[in-house]
């Protein structure tokens, strides 16, 4: 059937949206975040916050595919609702931390604590939510999947996000409150996932009675 019918594909699709949304607006509007909430000079924060979500990043994206080994090994067949189940959890464990990042810190070095862990939880995702991108549709259609899964989550993330979240930072008077509501959009992420999750494991029952 049509990759845009997929459910499965299409809960991780727009998942994945909600999450370049919210990294898209960090990078972007979080420099000078922490000029304006701890006086750091911007050439400083601008240095220090693309450090920390290169380093999450590739450490991250590492961690999550070799956590990917690990349950594969362990669960065997159902590789699509593990991966799943793997990104919901590691969602759920990052969405305190980057949310606490924004509403709890009162100083620059907790405030960084908090993004660097944050933002490694959330990226150990892109791992095993590329791996259900790929598995969830036919074969024959795995090019054309990631291909429309990049485009998908650009345009529902990272394009729009620094403008939107740019009008908020300039008309609401509290910065504090407008990059903790951005951080909390990773809700949806849970909730897309996790859609996706029951998805799955009701297509693989299905297979396993068939």
């Amino acid at each position: 059937g049509s990759i845009l019918c997929n459910k499965v594909w299409l809960c991780a699709v727009l998942g994945y949206g909600a999450f370049t949304f919210v990294i898209g607006a960090f990078a972007v509007w979080g420099p000078s975040y922490v000029q304006s909430q701890f006086g750091a000079p911007l050439d400083e924060a601008d240095l220090y916050f693309g450090a920390t979500a290169v380093l999450t990043g590739l450490l991250g994206t590492a961690a999550g595919g070799m956590l990917m080994d690990v349950v594969t090994r362990k669960f065997g067949g159902d590789v699509q609702s593990s991966s799943l189940l793997v990104t919901v959890l590691l969602t759920l464990a990052a969405w305190p931390f980057c949310v606490a990042t924004f509403c709890l810190p009162s100083g620059i070095n907790s405030f960084f604590a908090l993004i660097f862990i944050g933002q490694f939880l959330a990226f150990a995702t892109t791992s095993p939510l590329n791996g259900v991108i790929l598995w969830s549709v036919e074969p024959h259609q795995r090019v054309l999947s990631m291909a429309l899964a990049v485009v998908g989550m650009h345009l529902l993330g990272d394009v729009p996000s620094p403008v939107i979240v740019g009008a908020m930072l300039e008309n609401l008077s509290n910065k504090s409150l407008t990059m903790t509501a951005t951080a909390l959009w990773l809700g949806w992420c849970v909730v897309l996932w996790g859609v996706a999750f029951g998805l799955a494991r009701r297509r693989a029952r299905r297979l396993e009675g068939g």
